[in-house]
């Protein structure tokens, strides 16, 4: 006996087009029993009058513009696309359609696709527990800073946690583009409940009354697990999980769920491009506000078909987040990518380790790649969608950025990310030699009985390759460093590299909140007569002191020793170009002694302000002297050495930035 094949009914009957035949051929047949001819044509009409009441005919006219006047390609395109109705370039819709989008820009290339998914789906604030806007960030220099500018210890993890000692708080703020997972790197001043805000509140939005919860919100989810996205991106719509103990601003809002376990299928569902394609036709362009978000159309069964959307969404941001641990500006870094356990397996050469990573990144950029398509085709059956308007759709959705494991890497070539990778080696091997030093100070010459920072470097990095001999090691990376990759600078030696590269790197990693300061007698020379690297946490009035006291006074006797030397032997050019090296470093520790006494003259903030100048205390109450406050910040500090020429690149540090 031949087996019933199954059929869903209901799904049938779902199909626009299905029910549209069903309709049409019933009304001929049913006038025809009544004795009245129907042409198809007919029914169609009454098919539209009866389920679609008024229609409009819409037309994409834009790409056809040529030449002004008559001959412009749009009048012939618009003459054509009317006597066609299936022509790609016409959209007949029924008005009605419109009002299933509330509030929603007039879009009907999307409205033509998915007004049924408006209609027939509830909204994701009927699912949702809240969708929420966090506190509206103002002074952001004040309040937010960076994870690495402040003391571990004074972070709180929990809300249990904050406390005097620890008065800053995980913060989601927006952020670059990356969906599933992202790595929040910042913390806000959050002691006694943003106290001190309230209060600037008062000051400066007088017309609120004193209401701060206007901008604080206090009675928001804070510190509970839920999804985020950026709220402004041309890039796209990119939800990333955000795990508990963290707050969140009005830059990065949110959307909480009663059940945890829904939060991984929704931010499946989220991140999919049916969904994108949606919030487009509610929000403006590169805009994702929370009222568009509400009224997104959300699959009402999304929890019982979200263990596979759990799977697929939670491999994605594993594969992520364990590829984070690489990363030294992460809050989840372990140690660089070539030194990794699976890199090293079998102890490789610096260079084979190299191409091990730049392989495994791109496995791991197709697997994620095969997931996310996976990911994409569940939520578009989880939407009701067939193949056939999945085909439509995806057409109009067109490119998106790619699913990729190293977002900030995303479109460099295989070359920059092989470079990257050996600069982020070098960075950590000087991180690891200033962090190990007994004061977190160390020259780049040899003064005070202690060794440069190259011998230091060299060592270093020989404890981290050792089935390599040192020799060869340092050779394979000065041949590394010598290859010419757009947006990298060359280095003929280590040396020069350590001289000339390393601050510059290391401040744009850091995003310009560098934690390991440069300090140097010259930002002209190839070759300072002394340099220094300081870790800023610190780096206090004593070690300042001690700096002077002991390596520039040590830098000082060896060039004037070395100078007189020369000038018994007879090297005339050599004790002239050691008595210019001494006078630069002379000129060095008299600046230095500027800073320690936070000397001043002319106009403040000027070339001769060597204060700290904290904006938000008032004169009586900034540093008197050398005496910074790691709670205000990188960019506070290190201002009036950029100011004074103390560091070995000035860049941009203590300009003035434009306050969101």
């Amino acid at each position: 006996m031949a087996k019933l094949k199954r059929y869903d009914i209901k799904k049938l009957l779902a199909n626009p087009d299905l029910r549209r035949h069903l309709i049409v051929e019933s009304t001929i047949v049913t006038q025809a029993r009544e004795g009245f001819d129907v042409t198809h044509e007919q029914a169609e009409n009454s098919y539209y009058l009866v389920t679609e009441a008024e229609r409009g005919a819409f037309f994409g006219l834009a790409k056809f513009r040529t030449e002004a006047g008559d001959n412009d390609g749009r009048h012939a395109e618009f003459v054509r696309a009317i006597t066609q109705p299936d022509s790609a370039t016409r959209a007949d819709l029924a008005h009605k359609d419109f009002l299933s989008i509330e509030s929603s820009p007039i879009a009907y290339d999307k409205i033509r696709y998915v007004a049924w998914v408006f209609r027939e789906s509830p909204n994701l604030q009927a699912i949702a527990d809240s969708v929420e806007q966090g506190v509206a960030m103002m002074n952001t220099d004040r309040y937010v800073r960076f994870f690495w500018e402040i003391h571990r210890e004074a972070i709180a993890r929990r809300q249990a946690d904050r406390s005097e000692n620890r008065p800053w708080v995980r913060l989601s703020k927006g952020g670059s583009f990356s969906r599933f997972y992202y790595d929040f790197d910042l913390v806000i001043y959050a002691q006694a409940d943003w106290q001190d805000m309230k209060e600037e509140i008062k000051v400066r939005y007088p017309y609120l009354k004193g209401n701060s919860s206007l901008l604080i919100h206090p009675k928001n989810h804070y510190f509970e697990a839920g999804i985020t996205w950026p709220l402004r991106t041309q890039r796209g719509f990119n939800a990333r999980l955000m795990p508990e103990g963290h707050i969140f601003s009005h830059k990065g809002p949110c959307v909480f769920f009663r059940q945890e376990s829904d939060i991984v299928p929704a931010l499946a569902v989220l991140n999919s491009r049916f969904a994108e394609f949606l919030l487009k036709a509610l929000v403006s362009f590169g805009s994702w506000e929370i009222t568009g978000l509400r009224r997104l159309p959300f699959p009402s069964r999304f929890s019982q078909g979200g263990s596979d959307l759990s799977d697929l969404a939670h491999s994605i941001h594993a594969s992520k987040q364990s590829w984070d641990e690489g990363n030294e500006v992460s809050t989840r870094f372990d140690r660089p990518w070539v030194l990794q356990r699976a890199v090293r397996e079998g102890k490789p050469l610096l260079t084979v380790a190299l191409d091990i990573v730049l392989a495994r990144e791109a496995e791991l950029d197709g697997e994620l790649s095969a997931i996310y398509e996976r990911l994409n085709d569940a939520v578009y059956r989880l939407y009701g969608v067939n193949d056939a308007l999945r085909a439509k759709l995806e057409s109009a959705i067109g490119e998106r950025p790619p699913e990729v494991v190293w977002p900030q890497m995303e479109g460099k070539t295989s070359d920059q990310k092989r470079m990257e990778h050996v600069f982020r080696l070098l960075s950590y091997t000087v991180k690891c030699v200033i962090e190990e030093d007994d004061d977190g100070l160390v020259s780049l010459q040899s003064v005070a009985q202690e060794h440069p920072l190259l011998e230091r470097v060299r060592a270093k990095l020989a404890s981290f390759i050792p089935e390599q001999d040192p020799h060869t090691l340092e050779i394979d990376l000065v041949n590394e460093l010598k290859k010419r990759v757009k947006g990298y600078a060359r280095a003929e030696s280590l040396q020069e590299w350590l001289t000339d590269r390393f601050f510059d790197f290391h401040c744009d990693l850091y995003q310009q909140r560098p934690i390991l300061w440069n300090l140097a007698s010259s930002q002209d020379s190839a070759d300072p007569a002394f340099s220094v690297i300081v870790h800023y946490h610190r780096f206090d009035h004593d070690l300042l002191a001690k700096l002077r006291s002991v390596h520039v006074r040590d830098r000082m006797t060896t060039l004037r020793r070395e100078a007189a030397q020369a000038g018994k032997d007879g090297r005339e050019d050599d004790r002239l170009q050691l008595l210019a090296a001494l006078e630069e470093v002379e000129a060095f520790d008299r600046k230095l002694a500027r800073l320690h006494e936070g000397h001043h003259a002319g106009a403040e903030g000027g070339d001769d302000d060597y204060r700290i100048l904290t904006p938000w205390k008032k004169p009586e109450d900034r540093p008197n002297g050398w005496q910074p406050d790691i709670d205000d910040g990188v960019k506070v500090n290190i201002a009036p050495l950029a100011r004074t020429g103390l560091l070995r690149i000035k860049n941009k540090f203590g300009q003035k930035e434009a306050e969101e």
